[in-house]
């Protein structure tokens, strides 16, 4: 029988050598792939589509790529206000039925047991004594002049307004969660023509620094090129910077602190921006019969207090009963003929009518009634915010849709203007001071463009969401 010698030091270099070989032919696969997909103008990237590998600290990390519909959709299951909103809807329901069942009988049992000692008294039989009672009550409220029926109302009401405040709720996150978005795609595009404005300032600095070795240049003007780079170096981090506080926002949002994640750039054609704004007037209507704000303003009016505080004048007629029995020791009979002898049962009617409370009663009236004045008031002001978020939405769209028409225009007219400086730049027919200014003008253009056309896609959508549909972006 053979043995293999696992240790052998002559085995451990051929392995080595063979898995060295091995390794060097992979690598040069990887990069003969990579040459060739830079070479057919082929991304050469590691990542799938919707999610991008991060690689941190020698951990691959998963970052997930999220469209609008999924961080609304996230933002509903987990943010932390919402989840409140909804517990604050249950606890209204359960006082409803706390409120329902005060209507019926409450029962109650007593069990009591009582221990004396009368050590003083020579003459006393019994030194200690021992007594019970046992006893089942009940009460009813026959008639409080409404009251308990006010109470399930109102309590109805209450819960209402606490399914609507969570709904109301719902509406509010789909919108910040869209706001939040679009401010990231507007980063997003935002590094990207800082990126592109960096490599052209490195492209004219390289290019400086050649005309300066033909004495073409001077050192002065070539110092303003390298300055113009890191100028814009400095935007682009300023950029970056930017995006991440407001992708915080986002994650904050959707409750996501402590997991990274993108968001996809969609597709946002010219069309879908300059897409036919809605009629303020029919957006108005259709919020008003759809918006949940301005139904709860409607049922805090409705709110029963004025009833509620009326129905503490009336009397009130309420039945009650009670069985019980008691024994107690020392009296010679024994403990089973006391309780049945003892037994005992009562019922009756109380009837409470108020006469005087210290004016508590006319306080609560006068209270109900300016509570009533005061929603009245604050219905009011809520159609009239209403209104004017949808005016301000409306002219907004109109306003930016406009600008991103004018802001076209500009874009391509500085584009030209700078192409062709650029040009006469190379050929030294135009000097550094000709250069910075156009292409100053450039990214301007360029910014407004990705700027309006974000304002205006966004408050379009927000707009055609107070019609009731969604946000699409």
């Amino acid at each position: 029988m053979h043995q293999i010698c696992l240790y052998n030091g002559q085995n451990i270099k051929t392995v080595y050598r063979v898995m060295r070989n091995i390794m060097e032919k992979i690598y040069k696969v990887f990069v003969v792939a990579a040459l060739v997909c830079i070479a057919a103008g082929i991304p050469f990237k590691a990542e799938c589509a919707q999610k991008s590998a991060v690689k941190s600290n020698d951990t691959l990390t998963v970052q997930k790529v999220w469209t609008l519909k999924q961080c609304t959709d996230y933002a509903m299951e987990n943010n932390i206000t919402l989840q409140q909103s909804k517990i604050d809807a249950d606890n209204a329901a359960i006082d409803v039925k706390t409120a329902k069942a005060a209507k019926y009988p409450s029962v109650s049992a007593s069990i009591g047991q009582n221990y004396s000692g009368n050590y003083f008294n020579n003459g006393a039989s019994e030194k200690n004594t021992y007594s019970g009672s046992y006893g089942v009550s009940a009460k009813w409220t026959l008639y409080n002049g409404g009251y308990l029926n006010n109470v399930v109302k109102e309590k109805g009401i209450t819960k209402q307004i606490q399914d609507l405040t969570y709904t109301k709720n719902r509406l509010d996150l789909k919108v910040a969660v869209a706001q939040y978005y679009v401010q990231v795609l507007y980063d997003m595009e935002n590094i990207k023509i800082r990126q592109e404005s960096l490599a052209s300032s490195k492209a004219q600095w390289d290019r400086g620094k050649e005309f300066l070795k033909a004495g073409n240049m001077s050192k002065a003007d070539c110092a303003k090129l390298e300055a113009q780079y890191n100028a814009d170096n400095y935007q682009l981090v300023t950029a970056q910077s930017t995006y991440d506080s407001d992708m915080v926002n986002l994650k904050n949002a959707l409750k996501l602190e402590r997991e990274e994640m993108g968001v996809v750039t969609p597709e946002i054609s010219e069309d879908k921006v300059l897409e036919t704004i809605p009629d303020r007037g029919s957006v108005f209507a259709k919020a008003m019969n759809l918006r949940p704000e301005i139904e709860i303003s409607q049922l805090y009016i409705k709110n029963g207090e004025l009833e509620l505080a009326n129905a503490t004048y009336s009397p009130t007629i309420s039945l009650n009963a009670s069985s019980g029995t008691n024994n107690i020791s020392g009296t010679g009979t024994n403990y089973g003929k006391q309780l049945k002898t003892n037994w005992t049962n009562t019922i009756g009617v109380t009837l409470t009518i108020p006469i005087y409370s210290n004016r508590s009663y006319k306080s609560d009236v006068e209270k109900a009634k300016n509570n009533i004045s005061y929603y009245k008031l604050a219905a009011e002001q809520t159609e009239n915010d209403m209104y004017k978020t949808i005016d301000n939405l409306y002219l907004n769209a109109k306003n930016t849709q406009q600008e991103y028409i004018s802001a076209k225009e500009a874009y391509r007219s500085a584009k030209e203007s700078y192409d062709l400086v650029c040009e006469q730049f190379n050929l030294g027919m135009k000097n550094i001071v000709e250069l910075e200014q156009e292409k100053s003008t450039y990214l301007a253009a360029e910014q407004q463009v990705a700027q309006t056309k974000y304002m205006a896609l966004y408050n379009l959508q927000v707009l055609k969401f107070y019609t009731g549909e969604e946000i699409d972006i």
